[in-house]
């Protein structure tokens, strides 16, 4: 293989992806626990820990494969002293062990707390980069109370009327009763998932529940929002790593958004962070550009991270195949395939 680059699987990073790792996104825990959903097999290509490119390999066929970044934000970390050369001989030989197992395309999403790396990519100028939907983050090392005081007005009358509806918000380290099916958070997650319309892929199995709590320990949390009676109304998982933390799954009872359950529930998570070191959370986006949810989220003082995709053919003549293979399924044009934006073209409009 070539010396600039070292691939490893969940069973044999080793000490590389501890918690010095650029986030809870290229840990082995958390890309075994998404590599369940599509399915396939999570995969590290890196060199030593100066470049680090976390993907799940699915299987096409016998012979043939595609990649994805674990489901979030990862795509490439490239340090910020790393030379364009060191960069662009890491390329080379991920590019040589991709074509070699039969891989036909990489679709990379990356990081918008980490834009240098993007930068870093950009100027090898051999992956097309593509700007999605904004996503939001908020600072919250300057304490609750700064927090508070930037927030937009909605926001804090929204936290009051929660709290004088007798609405209460905790978080707390996640634990295996917290995601089977059934439990309040499930019900919540799932429920809001259906009643949003939102792709069948947004609802995750056991297994995957399973695998992040056993992955991440400590590093999973759960947010709740509970009635004075004591059912929980709103719930979230959030993922801590280091001096960061990221909203990454939310449900909540219809019946209570009115009384401010999802505010109440953001700010708990908002306030604990600054309460336990947390330099910034990272709220994510909304469905589509400047939504209704990124609104709320960005409502909380929040400010705009740039979110960028990557893609890349790695076997034009395998790839083109696989499009005229599908459009013929589809019964559609492959030029229609390619123009739809959507990479690879050949899953399009599947699950």
């Amino acid at each position: 293989m070539n010396t600039d680059l070292a691939v490893v699987d969940a069973d044999t990073a080793g000490p590389l992806l501890g918690a010095d790792c650029p986030d809870v996104y290229f840990t082995a825990g958390y890309g075994t626990a998404a590599a369940s959903t599509e399915p396939g097999t999570w995969q590290l290509a890196h060199r030593a820990d100066r470049i680090l490119l976390p993907y799940v390999v699915r299987r096409l066929d016998p012979t043939t494969s595609d990649a994805v970044s674990p489901y979030g934000y990862s795509g490439i970390h490239v340090e910020t002293d790393c030379a364009s050369t060191e960069l662009a001989g890491f390329w080379r030989g991920a590019l040589d062990h991709w074509r070699d197992t039969g891989m036909v395309t990489l679709f990379l999403r990356f990081s918008p707390l980490d834009l240098a790396s993007v930068v870093a990519v950009q100027r090898l100028g051999v992956i097309e980069l593509t700007r999605r939907a904004d996503t939001i983050t908020v600072p919250v090392n300057q304490g609750s109370t700064a927090i508070w005081a930037g927030m937009e007005g909605r926001s804090r009358t929204a936290i009051r009327k929660a709290r004088n509806a007798g609405l209460g918000g905790t978080i707390r380290a996640a634990d295996p009763d917290d995601v089977v099916a059934g439990s309040p958070f499930r019900r919540l997650y799932e429920q809001t998932m259906l009643r949003v319309g939102s792709a069948p892929g947004y609802l995750f199995a056991q297994e995957y529940y399973r695998k992040l709590v056993d992955g991440l320990g400590k590093a999973l949390l759960i947010a709740e929002v509970r009635e004075p009676g004591g059912a929980v109304v709103a719930s979230a998982l959030v993922l801590r790593h280091r001096d960061r933390a990221h909203y990454h799954l939310a449900g909540s009872d219809p019946r209570t958004v009115r009384d401010g359950a999802n505010n109440l529930l953001l700010w708990t998570i908002l306030e604990w962070a600054a309460e336990n070191g947390c330099a910034l959370v990272h709220l994510g986006g909304g469905v589509r550009p400047d939504d209704g949810l990124f609104q709320f989220k960005r409502s909380f003082g929040g400010r705009r991270t740039q979110f960028w995709t990557g893609a890349v053919v790695l076997d034009e003549r395998r790839y083109a195949g696989l499009l005229t293979e599908h459009a013929r399924t589809l019964g559609r044009d492959v030029d229609e395939l390619r123009r739809s934006g959507y990479f690879p073209g050949y899953r399009l409009g599947r699950s």
